[in-house]
């Protein structure tokens, strides 16, 4: 036997009779030959996108003659249209850049000229896969980083891939999420919940502001029953849950909006019962109170988390730090006027101002959340969310893993906010659903 080859070919044929070919063309024709290593055992990068590339402008070149095929009379006049020549437009895949010639048609008597590219006539030039994987790359890497990894994987730059395009199309459909939140807001249809649980909290990432930083506030909304407890010493995850998010200057009018249309999504009503866990800080309690009056009532707990961290993080000397660690004890079983007592007789014993005064204002801290500290002991024993710790950190996948590994990244408010309100859909899970209807009304 002689040395073996194979060929690629591209076919198009009548469906009520498979045997009539009525397009064919060679795409690919090369010899076999014996691999030697992994290098040459298929084909490499370059021939790959090479024949993705020949198979796409095969598929397109057909789907073209289907556009406008219908279209005789103008639609103005009722006269009769003429073909023009063709005109070639752009059109962007995932891994593939495509020159489109589109059959252009006049109206002989008033001049009407159908549209004939791509844009007019799809209502843009990128394909929907490819604004999705832009979106969500912008959402969790870099620019920069997104354009590198997309000319890693097509093998060669690309203009529509370059960092500022990534960064229009992570931002428009950032917008349209927002605008598409409170269409369904009217349209929510879901399950009611008996119980809620709502978490708030916030970070700051560095600005171009005047300011040296500004505030992103999150939320996630979930049922009880959604936690999933795994392995212990791992972090538990959550089954099901929705995201809110914002860092607009706006009196929290946008993040008040988007956490009601998450927990509407999760069922809320007014016979559900809220139990929400916060910082302490008043801009997160602030989100959680726009809920009461929906909801038929609200348990609010001051985040057992918070409290653990706030207390370990308080540098003092050795001796003070160690009383200071023992009121946990009272806080955790819930006697505020306990705790309050023992920080004030510690305080008094306290000589250096710096020491009296970090003591103080945690002193504060719990005077000022006296009404949300709950018996977390109680809680923890019957079951109850105690702490935000139990599930994965919003802050963390929404903000931090995104906004503040990068040093030197500095963001504006309006550059931010489409970029978190992608993020949140994305960890809502809710993003796989809705892609397409984004996209589709996304201005690019």
């Amino acid at each position: 036997m002689g040395q073996k080859a194979y060929i690629i070919i591209f076919e198009t044929y009548d469906l009520t009779d498979p045997a009539l070919i009525l397009n064919r063309s060679t795409i690919m024709e090369e010899s076999l030959t014996q691999p030697t290593n992994l290098h040459d055992f298929s084909i490499d990068h370059e021939k790959q996108i090479e024949l993705l590339q020949i198979s796409l402008d095969n598929i397109i070149a057909e789907k073209v003659k289907l556009l406008n095929q219908n279209q005789t009379a103008c639609p103005k006049c009722k006269g009769q249209l003429a073909k023009l020549g063709k005109q070639t437009s752009a059109f962007y895949d995932v891994f593939t850049d495509h020159h489109v010639k589109i059959q252009r048609l006049k109206c002989k008597d008033c001049g009407y000229e159908a549209p004939a590219t791509v844009r007019n006539l799809l209502n843009g030039n990128l394909s929907g896969a490819l604004v999705k994987i832009q979106s969500e790359l912008g959402a969790s890497e870099t620019f920069r980083d997104s354009e590198s990894l997309f000319k890693t994987f097509t093998a060669k730059s690309r203009k529509v891939n370059n960092h500022n395009r990534i960064k229009k199309v992570t931002q428009s459909v950032g917008q349209t999420i927002i605008d598409i939140d409170q269409v369904e807001k009217e349209l929510l249809n879901v399950d009611e919940a008996n119980e809620l649980i709502v978490n708030v909290d916030g970070g700051h990432v560095k600005t171009t502001e005047e300011q040296r930083s500004i505030e992103a506030l999150t939320s996630v909304i979930y049922r009880p029953e959604a936690l999933i407890s795994n392995k212990k010493g791992t972090i538990n995850h959550l089954s099901e849950k929705s995201c809110a998010a914002s860092v607009k200057d706006d009196e929290q009018k946008e993040m008040i909006n988007n956490t009601i249309v998450a927990a509407l999504k999760q069922g809320l009503t007014p016979n559900t019962h809220i139990t929400a866990l916060c910082d302490g800080a008043t801009n997160c309690w602030n989100v959680v109170e726009s809920l009461r009056p929906l909801c038929a009532s609200m348990t609010c707990i001051l985040d057992w988390f918070h409290i653990g961290m706030k207390m370990q993080n308080i540098a003092l000397p050795k001796a003070i730090k160690n009383k200071f660690l023992r009121i946990k004890w009272h806080l955790w079983r819930g006697n505020t006027d306990a705790a309050i007592i023992r920080l004030a007789q510690l305080i008094a014993s306290v000589n250096v101002l710096k020491v009296k005064t970090k003591l103080s204002q945690f002193k504060q801290y719990v005077e000022n959340n006296r009404d949300r500290i709950v018996n977390y002991r109680e809680r923890q024993q019957k079951g109850q969310v105690f702490t935000s710790n139990l599930a994965e950190s919003t802050v963390e996948s929404l903000i931090n893993q995104r906004c503040k590994g990068q040093q030197h990244m500095l963001w504006s408010r309006e550059g931010l906010n489409p970029i978190l309100q992608l993020r949140a859909k994305i960890h809502s899970k809710d993003w796989d659903n809705k892609w397409k209807m984004v996209i589709l009304n996304s201005p690019l």
